[in-house]
């Protein structure tokens, strides 16, 4: 025990953290296939949906005067954080696999920290990909009609949304430890967020039920939040919606494994 204290005490853990991270971000920068794909995919499917659902906006309940580009492109800013996520499930069941994760659990450091380290890596990679993703909108005919402080909200919301996506994805990973698996699980996971929401079309055209199941979406509350940063609209009670729907779902996710802990040694006895 005095040994591990040491050791933690030694290497501080920020700087565990940072290691842990560089070396994420490493790890990605090594398949540059995926990264490709990772953060293209956003565009392509920005290009092909504002294409095809524009037809949306002949409708009695799109917001008048709001291009469907503009209605668009927050949801993909969204969207696209949770198809990330995905990523975060798959890097937790290769560490299983691999063995790396029994030896994070041998050194003397916070259980949580390689979860963390994942986190970070999925903002760095979400902001990357908002940015290509703006430079793809505004060759659409994108505008942002909010001010500064709608931009700098937004991406709050973002990033919290992220780091929410890479740990319930990352708890699936760790669960299931197989990548083929999560892979599979995170899209049963992943669809639902996304379309059960006013991503692609004002959420009043929806039937009754998804619009009531909606509301406890946080996807749909982040895409309302950044939907209205970037027409202009949104209020403090949108931005704390989202925040909240987001920081919810993290500490519920963050709640299982301490759960777990305890309920395996009620169960032993």
């Amino acid at each position: 025990m005095t040994h591990t204290t040491t050791a933690i005490g030694r290497f501080p853990i920020a700087d565990q953290l940072a290691a842990l991270t560089a070396r994420n971000l490493r790890t990605s920068a090594r398949v540059p296939q995926l990264l490709m794909f990772s953060l293209t995919m956003p565009m392509a499917m920005l290009v092909l949906f504002s294409q095809v659902f524009r037809s949306v906006t002949a409708g009695p309940d799109f917001p008048a005067g709001v291009s469907y580009i503009d209605f668009l492109t927050p949801a993909m800013l969204a969207v696209s954080t949770v198809m990330a996520g995905t990523n975060a499930g798959v890097s937790a069941a290769i560490d299983h696999t691999n063995g790396l994760h029994d030896r994070f659990a041998a050194l003397p450091m916070r259980a949580m920290l390689p979860g963390m380290a994942r986190t970070v890596n999925e903002a760095v990679f979400t902001l990357a990909r908002a940015a290509l993703l703006g430079i793809a909108a505004v060759l659409l005919g994108f505008e942002f009609h909010g001010t500064a402080v709608d931009a700098v909200a937004a991406v709050v919301v973002l990033v919290v949304l992220a780091g929410a996506m890479s740990a319930l994805f990352g708890l699936i990973g760790d669960r299931l430890r197989r990548p083929d698996v999560v892979q599979f699980a995170g899209m049963m996971v992943m669809m639902p967020l996304m379309f059960v929401s006013s991503a692609f079309a004002p959420i009043e055209t929806t039937p009754g039920w998804m619009q009531a199941v909606a509301t406890a979406n946080p996807v749909a509350h982040a895409i309302d939040a950044l939907r209205g940063h970037v027409l202009g609209t949104a209020t403090a009670a949108d931005t704390a919606a989202a925040l909240v729907a987001a920081i919810g779902l993290w500490a519920a996710v963050a709640a299982v494994p301490v759960l777990t802990r305890l309920v395996r040694p009620a169960r032993g006895r």
